[in-house]
């Protein structure tokens, strides 16, 4: 369970990110030009980027956030215990149960990001399983996972 305190400090960043979007509402933002589930895939993900404030400067949090803001998972979790965008995949050292709710194709989406974070599993790589098993679509978010975390290198 997360402190009151911590939220309290996400709440007041999004509240600063969302002012800044007010601000510069008017300027073109590279996140509209990322390859989106759907519309409440970019929905999400720029709202979660507001709650996780530490995505504006920090492309591996960013990249986690857009994973999460997958409908099939955002579904599944409640941003607001989270410290970390990727905490919520293990609970007490195992595979959590809204990651075993994910279908196969999504956990394998998710447990790719974990492992860029750095998270290790007792699975095959998650890359190796999804290059095995994803669709276009499916490699198309990973494609672009990839580059929000790598976007410092550009």
């Amino acid at each position: 369970m997360r402190r009151t305190y911590d939220k309290e400090t996400n709440i007041n960043e999004m509240f600063d990110y969302l002012e800044d979007q007010i601000k510069h509402s008017g300027q073109s933002a590279i996140e509209n030009t990322y390859y989106y589930q759907n519309h409440e895939h970019k929905e999400m993900f720029l709202s979660i980027r507001g709650y996780f404030a530490e995505s504006l400067k920090n492309p591996e949090v960013d990249a986690a956030c857009y994973i999460i803001a997958m409908p099939d998972i955002y579904r599944h979790i409640n941003i607001f215990e989270l410290i970390s965008p990727m905490d919520w995949i293990r609970e007490d050292g195992r595979l959590s149960a809204p990651f075993k709710a994910l279908k196969p194709h999504i956990q394998y989406l998710a447990l790719a990001a974990a492992e860029a974070e750095g998270m290790k599993f007792n699975t095959k790589p998650a890359l190796s399983l999804g290059l095995a098993h994803w669709n276009l679509e499916q490699l198309k978010i990973f494609w672009q996972f990839t580059a929000i975390r790598r976007k410092n290198a550009m």
